[in-house]
């Protein structure tokens, strides 16, 4: 009999080398975190396209779970002047 923590560490794996791997993704620093059938993800990305492949790349791999996507994107501001160097 497997245990079910090794079981679940072995698919967080597998979702965060699919999420680095993916040249949708190409994300090193997503969380990942499994709980039933319940698939829980935070971190930040630059664009809403990529924070999409990310749900999109889980549920490719595990299509009988629940994908919760909390990751954030944050969009470099933008300065409202130039930025004057001595």
């Amino acid at each position: 009999m497997t245990d079910p923590e090794t079981v679940a560490s072995y698919v967080i794996e597998r979702v965060r080398s699919a999420l680095a791997g993916d040249p949708r993704v190409n994300e090193l620093g997503i969380a990942v975190t499994i709980v039933d059938r319940d698939v829980f993800l935070r971190g930040t990305v630059s664009t809403t396209e990529r924070q999409a492949s990310i749900t999109a790349v889980v549920r490719e791999l595990l299509p009988d779970h629940a994908i919760h996507n909390d990751v954030r994107v944050d969009v470099p501001a933008v300065p409202l002047a130039p930025e004057r160097l001595r």
